[in-house]
């Protein structure tokens, strides 16, 4: 027969060291600040200066931009080709150093971002035409290895932000038409109204296409709100509708 008395004397000595251990252990915990890791974007630094393939293009009021579409404006970015396929039912084509192009149907390879908010499936089909430009305030492009920091399928990175409503900024009412009854009309509301900023945008562009079945229409809401309730607080709301009742596809006919 085997005493456990030795074993039962050991263990009620050393209870009391071990809880006086955890007591020290617990007093003396440092609590760390929080710290927020974001891949989204360098705030303050220059587009040279930035470790990484960045460009941004500007959309703002004084520019005179009158692109109806995200490849409109996208046309002189380095590295990057974006194809108006003139079939808004399989959508842009959108090419970063070779990823996506050989996607069939909207973009696919390139991680898609709107505010921040990300407009990429996670299998990484995505598509531009929610992008609102009419009230936008500019596009930036990453190429090269760091766009791995957005996840998967991320060959590179095309984010879109809204402008900021502003006191006394402009408010806009634009129209063009074009060959193939192509009409685009559009309204920007920016401004502020004490600490409430707004920028309300909304877009119609209608097309008959340059080829049989190729008419599209597409109606484009995008709305943005910052709230600033105190110096350090800020808190912003976007919202952003689509609708594309009409988008024929002339690449679906065999």
């Amino acid at each position: 027969m085997t005493s456990t008395r030795p074993a039962l004397l050991l263990a009620c000595l050393l209870c009391p060291t071990t809880a006086a251990a955890q007591s020290t252990a617990a007093a003396d915990a440092l609590t760390l600040d929080r710290i927020e890791v974001r891949a989204s974007r360098l705030l303050g630094v220059s587009d040279f200066d930035t470790p990484a393939s960045v460009a941004s293009v500007s959309l703002r009021d004084d520019d005179n931009t009158s692109a109806a579409n995200v490849s409109d404006a996208l046309g002189g970015v380095p590295g990057l080709v974006a194809r108006d396929r003139q079939n808004y039912a399989q959508d842009t084509q959108l090419s970063l150093r070779g990823f996506g192009a050989r996607s069939t149907f909207g973009v696919r390879g390139v991680r898609l971002l709107a505010d921040g908010i990300p407009a990429t499936m996670p299998d990484g089909q995505g598509q531009l035409s929610h992008f609102n430009v009419l009230g936008a305030e500019r596009l930036e492009v990453m190429r090269g290895p760091f766009s791995a920091l957005y996840g998967n399928s991320s060959g590179g990175v095309v984010q879109l932000w809204s402008a900021e409503g502003r006191q006394d900024d402009p408010w806009r009412v634009r129209a063009t038409a074009g060959s193939d009854a192509t009409t685009t009309l559009g309204v920007h509301l920016k401004g502020a109204v004490g600490a409430v900023g707004y920028n309300l945008a909304a877009a119609r562009f209608d097309t008959d296409g340059y080829r049989d079945h190729g008419a599209a229409r597409r109606d484009s809401i995008n709305a943005r709100f910052d709230f600033s309730p105190g110096s350090s607080r800020r808190f912003t709301l976007v919202l952003n509708h689509l609708d594309l009742p009409d988008a024929e596809d002339p690449l679906g006919l065999g």
